[in-house]
């Protein structure tokens, strides 16, 4: 029995998004590496850390992508066909006149239906972008031997770390503070040792400008007594600047009898 067109069309709708679903998986599965192996480079970790995790990052998301794949993603790009593509894949062993007008008519419609529709190119950019300038970065930390931190250094203290191990303990120091003696502690209160060299001081008085012991009695001083000049008051004139001619009698007669009083 010849394979119906409708048939033929509905496989290779289902390869291409196949195809479709491994390529972004792939290209997830080397961003996520590529960030991985900048991790190790930094980290100062085994390269191969990086293969085993992306490994498994490749597997569970390549399966959860291909899961995906559906009729349903082609109906959800093409709002023309919904409903009817899958009823065609559901019936495409049925044979009748309702069938086969149906077949026809989905099939016609599925002629303008483009592979690069399924595909995510703002992502696609986002992605390679991402490899271009990570790759950069890894070359360019492994040229010059660039590490944030040594895990494995790190590892390292930790493993040999010996909670038991005893400590070097100072034996000068201990019996010291187990002294009971104030004396060895706070040392003779009437000596002062500063260093190991004996220090003599001396006070020289003839090395002073100011002489203690010579006292000179007060000196008489003569003072004259000078009479102070006589005191005159006189009228100030200024007055009559400022006041106007027909009020100066008027001040002139109450500075007069402010003198008399």
């Amino acid at each position: 029995m010849p394979i119906k067109p409708i048939a033929k069309a509905l496989h290779e709708a289902r390869s291409t998004l196949f195809q479709i679903a491994l390529f972004h998986s792939i290209l997830d599965t080397l961003v996520v590496l590529i960030l991985l192996l900048l991790g190790c480079t930094l980290l100062s970790l085994p390269r191969w850390w990086a293969l085993v995790a992306a490994g498994i990052y490749a597997v569970v998301h390549t399966r959860g992508n291909l899961r995906e794949v559906d009729f349903r993603t082609i109906e959800a790009k093409f709002p023309e066909l919904e409903e009817q593509l899958i009823t065609v894949a559901d019936n495409v062993r049925e044979d009748n006149q309702i069938i086969e007008a149906l077949n026809t008519e989905v099939l016609a419609k599925m002629k303008h239906i483009q592979s690069a529709s399924f595909l995510n190119f703002p992502k696609l950019t986002r992605e390679l972008l991402t490899m271009a300038v990570v790759s950069f970065i890894i070359i360019g930390a492994a040229a010059f031997h660039v590490k944030f931190l040594d895990i494995g250094d790190i590892a390292k203290q930790i493993r040999d770390f010996n909670p038991q191990e005893p400590f070097d303990i100072n034996a000068e120091l201990l019996q010291f503070e187990e002294s009971q003696n104030l004396s060895e502690i706070l040392g003779d209160p009437s000596i002062a040792e500063l260093g190991k060299q004996q220090l003599d001081l001396q006070l020289n008085p003839l090395l002073s400008d100011v002489d203690i012991g010579k006292v000179r009695p007060p000196e008489d001083k003569t003072f004259q007594e000078v009479a102070p000049p006589q005191i005159r008051a006189q009228t100030d004139q200024s007055y009559e600047e400022d006041i106007p001619k027909q009020y100066q009698r008027i001040v002139k007669t109450y500075f007069k009898e402010i003198t008399r009083s």
